[in-house]
């Protein structure tokens, strides 16, 4: 009864022809508005009245897709902290963190957090909220593969990532993962869930390289 339900039986036929970049799409559907939800760069658990922060994802908080508000200079929270409330407004099972942001994507709001679950004594903070947490979450997800791998090794094997093949994010992720580890004995490339594209013959042409001239500065 709606567009959307034959786009979707369209795709999975298409994905039973066992080929790539076959798409569909188009056609005259409704416009839905999207409400952006700040987002704090964290993961809560409801816990003994308030929200525990039971994870809080380290940032490269120079760049904006991969900024984390609560590790921000001047912002004291901790991951076993708890949020109090948020512009003034008091948390609870049912007024959960997202609907209290509702709509306060890249917006400051003030929050409230204590060390235990209790208003009393709970400190004030302005953050900034971001509107993604997708990139930031890859971000911690490719450390935390990282450091498995150099403490498994004894800093002996390196580990990149690559999620995809285009010159923008693919190209740029694996350069920045790559020549810091270049002088490692071994490294793993990993490409695991990768969105395609077309620079992996460049990629290829890096790992390909062999020394040809080596030598040292003189004073």
């Amino acid at each position: 009864k709606h567009k959307a339900d034959l786009v979707y039986i369209m795709s999975e036929m298409i994905s039973e022809l066992n080929i790539g970049h076959a798409y569909v799409g188009g056609g005259e559907m409704p416009k839905v508005d999207k409400v952006g939800i700040g987002l704090l760069g964290a993961d809560y658990k409801f816990d003994d009245g308030f929200y525990k922060f039971t994870t809080i994802f380290e940032g490269r908080n120079w760049e904006e897709k991969t900024r984390s508000p609560l590790t921000e200079p001047g912002i004291d929270i901790n991951e076993g902290d708890y949020l109090i409330s948020i512009d003034g407004k008091e948390l609870s099972e049912n007024f959960t963190p997202y609907m209290a942001l509702n709509n306060r994507a890249n917006e400051y709001v003030t929050i409230k957090v204590n060390s235990k679950p209790s208003a009393s004594g709970a400190k004030e903070f302005t953050v900034k909220t971001i509107a993604s947490e997708a990139k930031l979450r890859y971000y911690n997800w490719v450390e935390e593969m990282r450091q498995r791998v150099d403490e498994a090794t004894n800093g002996r094997v390196g580990y990149v990532h690559i999620p995809d093949m285009g010159v923008g994010n693919g190209l740029n992720e694996f350069a920045k993962y790559f020549y810091p580890q270049a002088a490692k004995e071994a490294m793993i490339i990993d490409d695991r869930y990768n969105g395609g594209g077309n620079v992996s013959p460049m990629i290829i042409e890096r790992l390909k390289r062999k020394v040809r001239l080596q030598g040292r500065l003189r004073n």
